[in-house]
């Protein structure tokens, strides 16, 4: 069911508070995003192969984005439980192992599936590389609006950004939409630590990127204010109607109906408001291995399990999360947050996020599964990011050639899903 405008979302909540009825809690679902290149790094485009995945595979389904060598993969909802994260990562690896596969019938050569937050090949910044699709032309003509957006040495067009950027968005039913509201609330104050553990954007176009999660900065010049930490005028929100009225207090490029409107809003948590309503975890970026990928769901989903369920602290102030959310961005692991005016060392922080989120899982009935991936990356102060950065730096040759060493090294993580880190 969609509810396609402000009105019908106050009649809706109206009928539920005359005849609430009990929807599933945590009931999970995935969109991942990956980057199709051949052996050099090279973009490879993916409208031929989309098609024929949707026809292969009955739990997933597979569309384009706003680049022609992107390819967003999406999972069916799910109740949450360990076994069906194991279940997920290992059907993720066979749908990696078929799009290479596909992609090597169609371009007549070999291919790679690229996990990475950011596109590391400078040819992926063209005209060239817009999709097809009529939102994805529309939103470019959009972009173009904005100036040019330094890169390193470069300088990249704010319409070419999106098509090099790749995300993992995490969407969690909730069981009534006051509920939805509080997970939405409690999902915007962890959103620093969620940066911190996962940055893994570390080069673009040829460059490295000075901050470790250089991807979400980059985006918010790029859309003209549409993306990044929500712009709330009140947190935290005490309805579903807050934030629909908070969604219809902007001008859009084409959101005519509620759906399209959170669909413009690239903000790094949302509420979808198709039925049962739902939030979003926006701010991951793609990991370079299934394993990783799922050691970020279960972190989130143990971690707001357990603030709903345990949290006795009151709401930050808007203006200290997104404090915290810049020292992620450009320190990650190696940082200070500052909460209730005291600083924590970033470390010391995420360590007792990890034992809050295992605590949060074996409330939802489940053991932990990957978070140890999560604790190696803390106890290390590194991120799959920071050894890409690395790997780049020691790497001689062109700029090319650096390219193509680092994607080979990345798949081979990838295809033997062992984590980098």
């Amino acid at each position: 069911m969609e509810l396609k405008t402000i009105d019908d979302l106050r009649e809706y909540l109206r009928t539920w508070d005359r005849h609430s009825y009990h929807t599933e809690d945590y009931v999970f679902g995935m969109e991942l995003e990956g980057v199709l290149t051949d052996t050099e790094g090279k973009p490879l485009e993916t409208s031929e192969l989309i098609p024929e995945l949707n026809s292969m595979y009955r739990n997933f389904e597979f569309g384009e984005e706003a680049g022609a060598a992107q390819l967003e993969i999406r999972t069916h909802p799910r109740q949450y439980c360990t076994d069906a994260l194991r279940e997920m990562e290992e059907y993720l690896l066979d749908v990696i192992e078929n799009i290479v596969e596909l992609a090597e019938k169609i371009h007549g050569k070999e291919a790679i599936f690229l996990l990475l937050g950011s596109n590391p090949h400078p040819a992926a910044f063209s005209d060239r590389w817009i999709s097809k699709t009529a939102r994805a032309k529309k939103m470019a003509s959009w972009r173009s609006q904005f100036p040019p957006i330094k890169v390193g040495s470069k300088k990249i067009k704010a319409e070419h950004v999106a098509l090099c950027i790749q995300s993992v968005h995490l969407h969690i039913q909730g069981k009534s939409p006051d509920d939805v509201a509080d997970k939405f609330n409690r999902l915007l104050y962890t959103i620093p630590e969620y940066i911190a553990i996962s940055a893994n954007s570390p080069i673009m176009a040829g460059e490295i990127l000075d901050y470790k999660e250089s991807r979400l900065l980059l985006y918010e010049q790029a859309d003209g204010g549409n993306a990044g930490f929500p712009r709330l005028k009140r947190y935290p929100i005490s309805s579903l109607m807050d934030y629909g009225d908070y969604l219809t207090s902007f001008p859009y490029v084409m959101g005519a109906t509620l759906r399209d409107m959170v669909k413009e809003r690239h903000e790094d948590a949302r509420i979808r408001f198709e039925i049962p309503f739902r939030v979003e975890n926006r701010v991951y970026p793609m990991q370079c291995t299934m394993k990783e990928n799922m050691a970020l769901i279960e972190y989130t989903i143990g971690r707001l399990k357990y603030a709903q369920t345990w949290s006795r602290q009151e709401f930050p102030s808007l203006k200290e999360i997104e404090i915290n959310r810049i020292e992620a961005i450009k320190k990650s692991l190696s940082g200070e947050f500052i909460w209730g005016g005291r600083s924590v060392d970033v470390k010391d922080y995420l360590m007792k996020g990890i034992e809050k989120a295992e605590k949060g899982i074996k409330t939802l009935g489940c053991n932990p599964r990957y978070l140890n991936i999560i604790r190696r990356r803390v106890k290390k102060r590194r991120t799959s990011g920071d050894v890409i950065r690395r790997w780049y730096r020691k790497s001689g040759g062109s700029v090319d050639e650096k390219v193509a060493s680092l994607v080979n090294k990345i798949w081979e993580h990838t295809r033997k899903n062992t984590p980098i880190v």
